[in-house]
């Protein structure tokens, strides 16, 4: 997203699911395109639907990105799976009258990704993922991680508890001054990223995200789950419908989800493509024309009947 444009969503909706639960919904790009789902990374929300926004809007395609639970205005849930979450998903679907979407998933969004193609195979027509978290007990799939967000991972993982007690910390900390935290998970960000930063876009958005996280009443609840939902996958990649191509999108320069986990990734997957690019974890940002362009490539090679 150029550093001189400003992507407005659309007015956001509070969607009532099935179970009198309600979800945050923002959507993005070209109203009358094809249905394409935003997952948010961790730490996240709608607004990182925005790196990719303006590209989808000249391409035609409808970002429809919900708020997880506890970001933002949705309601927080305790979940066990992320196959749980595809409930939502589908309610989306029913509110909105979607039938086909692509899916398109960043950082610690990509298991939900990966969850709804497992679940909704039939109606998804392309699926891309950006700087992707798959499992963490892929073998090898952690090296190159920053060693802080690796024992971080590992950790909190499997200690829910500790994981609720260290993001309580953290959400006092940006309550407290949200610029100088952000600086500071900044500085300790690789190269490009730092780069990519200054561009105020990139931070004014991910500063977005924090507000929608850290000042949520159930924000660190939110991050805690999400820990734990990395290792708890209840299918395997080698259950992912077959027909159904993942394309990959890794910066080689990320240290926060490292290209070994891509790697991972392509090992275990029997229908991928990959593309491994110069840039950190938040290369999306400065790749979008080509990611979307792919995403439409992709469209038209599968047409409509797949």
């Amino acid at each position: 997203m150029p550093d001189d444009q400003e992507t407005v969503p659309s007015s956001p909706e509070l969607l009532a699911l099935r179970s009198g639960r309600r979800l945050e919904i923002r959507e993005y790009g070209d109203p009358s395109g094809h249905p394409t789902f935003f997952f948010h990374g961790m730490i996240g929300s709608h607004h990182q639907a925005s790196f990719i926004a303006d590209e989808a809007e000249r391409r035609g395609l409808r970002l429809i990105a919900p708020n997880r639970p506890g970001v933002g205005r949705s309601e927080f849930v305790s979940r066990k799976t992320t196959l749980e979450a595809v409930d939502d998903v589908e309610d989306i679907t029913l509110a909105l009258g979607i039938d086909r979407f692509s899916l398109i998933g960043i950082s610690g969004g990509t298991p939900y990704v990966l969850a709804t193609l497992f679940k909704l195979g039939r109606q998804v027509r392309t699926v891309t993922i950006l700087s992707g978290m798959g499992p963490i007990g892929l073998p090898g799939a952690l090296q190159g991680m920053r060693g802080s967000h690796r024992a971080g991972l590992k950790v909190g993982s499997r200690f829910s508890r500790l994981a609720l007690l260290n993001f309580r910390e953290w959400a006092a900390r940006f309550r407290a001054n949200p610029t100088r935290f952000l600086d500071g998970f900044v500085a300790g960000s690789c190269k490009p990223d730092r780069v990519l930063f200054r561009g105020r876009a990139l931070y004014e958005t991910f500063l977005q995200d924090m507000h929608q996280v850290f000042e949520a009443a159930q924000g660190p609840e939110s991050l805690a789950q999400e820990l734990s939902l990395y290792r708890n996958y209840t299918f395997t990649l080698a259950d992912l419908p077959e027909d159904r191509r993942v394309t990959l999108w890794q910066g080689l320069d990320d240290d926060i989800v490292p290209p070994a986990m891509a790697w991972a990734l392509l090992k275990r997957l029997s229908n991928r493509e990959a593309h491994f690019v110069p840039g950190g974890h938040f290369v999306a940002a400065s790749i979008a024309d080509r990611v979307i362009a792919r995403l439409v490539e992709q469209l038209e090679e599968t047409g409509s009947s797949s």
